[in-house]
């Protein structure tokens, strides 16, 4: 990943940590504000629900109490002396009832039976057990209990709150049982006050309904004794959405935020990075070869200092290379020039001898002159022949020509060239290892010539000793190797960092140009030409080149 992108994602992340840090935190603050005030909330409006039954419990109980003390029910007592059932009629109580804003009114004797009811007309002359019930009662409260009415369904219960008092007149008394019902209209009227979805319970049966409340919801219970209860359901959708309002925010902010720190930190690193950049294509190339490559990049501080300092190695590398390449240069020569004067000095002694040996013969009329000459002529053509061998070899080295890369099966290749040596001298085997399927892109003469050569030094080595000559083919995932391995004398430490220069040979009459033209060729294939083995032991020289893919 390059130093630019790394920088960019780094300032994408710094904007992100204290989002990171700060969105869970405001989140959960915000749920707590909410959800406390939810709970604020929910306690008003029960207490508000609570205080309104509380109120029409009141007004019932006063309602009853107004009615027990008035002169009309003191005169209906006054009349129900002698004869309750004929002094007070059927709809005696609902007249009562609706004056009173009651929506429950019984009157009883005595005894429990009813006198007259203003919400069941038809209950007249029986007993009503669980409303006379109330007359138990000690506590002066109205008390929540199931009456029946009568709907367009027929007749059925409901809760209500109802209170009893009694009226006495001399020795009679009468009970009035009073109250208002849980309807509708009450759940209507919590609904409004509460802002919440309201039902009235008898038990598990729903009586009445008012109001909504979307989901998620959370329940409020206010019990009514054992008659009734009501169900007070609030919405948490506000505050849900509340929630989800914030993180929308927070995500909205987070992707400007990091799209901006994103695009910051592009312009900010390529302004960082551009330096560096061209401080590391000025690096790749001078290891390309240009060594007068000068960073124009504008920067101040160290890498400033560090774009002057490269500008200031490669000028100086520069100059530095040139003056070593003119010296190497006149080293080479002088070095040619040594090697040439003590190969062709050589020859030119015997040939020297010869002819003088020629020119005293033919100035003394010696008889045998034929015969020197012939003689001479001999070892003067054979001295001639090894100076053009020598000529040769020079010229080649120099003028090698570049490699016509093609794929080339290694393990066929090497079979070919053993071919050659199948009645190898007295004394030595071969003993090939030949991999199957290793290929590389090599020029086949040339790579030829290098295992020739191989071949025939080893076989050289061990020449009057003999020993196992070991040919083999492998490779790996990246590399073709062919190593070719004697037993012979060994290549001494002290040479292995010269043996492939030109000119350098430990054999007697040897240019030293064999090894240095095998590491050239594999040089410029790409490959390497790589020495081992053990002094004493033997040698084994290694031709390794990139495998075909």
């Amino acid at each position: 990943m390059r130093l630019r992108t790394r920088l960019a994602l780094a300032f994408a992340l710094l904007a992100l940590v204290p989002l990171a840090i700060v969105v869970p935190l405001t989140l959960t603050r915000l749920r707590d504000t909410l959800s406390r005030e939810l709970d604020a909330r929910m306690t008003a409006a029960t207490t508000s629900a609570q205080e309104s039954l509380e109120r029409s419990a009141a007004n019932a109980r006063r309602a009853v109490e107004e009615l027990v003390e008035s002169p009309a029910m003191e005169d209906l007592v006054r009349e129900a002396r002698s004869a309750p059932l004929r002094a007070i009629q059927a709809n005696t109580a609902e007249g009562l009832m609706k004056s009173r804003g009651l929506t429950v009114l019984t009157l009883f004797d005595r005894n429990g039976t009813v006198l007259s009811s203003g919400h069941l007309p038809a209950r007249r002359g029986d007993p009503d057990p669980v409303l006379f019930a109330v007359t138990r009662e000690r506590s002066p409260k109205p008390v929540p209990v199931r009456v029946d009415v009568r709907g367009d369904a027929g007749l059925r219960q409901v809760p209500a709150l109802v209170t009893a008092r009694p009226v006495d007149y001399g020795d009679v008394r009468l009970w009035a049982v009073g109250g208002v019902v849980l309807d509708d209209g009450l759940a209507q009227h919590l609904a409004r006050l509460t802002q919440s979805d309201v039902t009235l319970l008898s038990g598990d049966t729903q009586v009445a309904h008012a109001g909504s409340a979307a989901p998620p919801t959370v329940e409020q219970v206010l019990p009514l004794g054992n008659a009734a209860s009501v169900r007070l359901t609030f919405s948490r959708a506000a505050a849900r959405e509340a929630e989800e309002g914030v993180m929308r925010a927070f995500l909205l902010l987070a992707g400007l935020g990091l799209g901006f720190a994103a695009l910051l930190g592009l312009l900010v690193s390529r302004w960082m990075t551009r330096p560096v950049e061209a401080l590391t294509s000025g690096a790749r190339r001078v290891a390309e070869g240009a060594l007068d490559v000068q960073v124009t990049a504008r920067a101040t501080g160290e890498v400033g200092e560090l774009v002057r300092t490269f500008n200031h190695m490669t000028s100086e590398l520069k100059n530095t290379t040139e003056r070593l390449m003119a010296t190497e240069r006149i080293a080479a020569w002088q070095e040619v020039a040594r090697r040439l004067a003590h190969e062709i000095k050589n020859p030119l002694t015997p040939i020297r001898m010869s002819l003088e040996t020629l020119m005293a013969a033919h100035e003394a009329r010696h008889p045998s002159f034929p015969t020197l000459f012939k003689e001479s002529a001999g070892v003067v053509l054979e001295e001639v022949e090894r100076l053009r061998r020598i000529v040769d070899e020079f010229s080649r080295f120099a003028r090698l020509p570049k490699p016509q890369l093609a794929p080339v099966d290694l393990g066929e290749l090497t079979q070919s060239i053993l071919s050659l040596y199948a009645a190898p001298p007295e004394g030595i085997r071969l003993e090939p290892a030949v991999q199957a399927g290793v290929v590389a892109r090599a020029d086949r003469d040339q790579l030829t010539q290098v295992l020739v050569n191989l071949v025939k030094n080893a076989e050289e080595a061990m020449t009057g000793k003999g020993g196992a000559l070991r040919v083999r083919v492998k490779g790996t995932d990246a590399d073709a190797i062919v190593e070719v391995e004697d037993e012979g004398p060994g290549i001494p430490l002290e040479h292995r960092a010269r043996i492939f220069e030109p000119y350098f040979t430990t054999k007697d009459g040897g240019t030293g140009l064999g090894l240095a033209i095998a590491a050239r060729i594999l040089q410029e294939h790409g490959g390497r030409l790589e020495v081992g083995g053990e002094p004493g032991q033997g040698a084994r020289f290694s031709v390794v080149l990139p495998r075909a893919s």
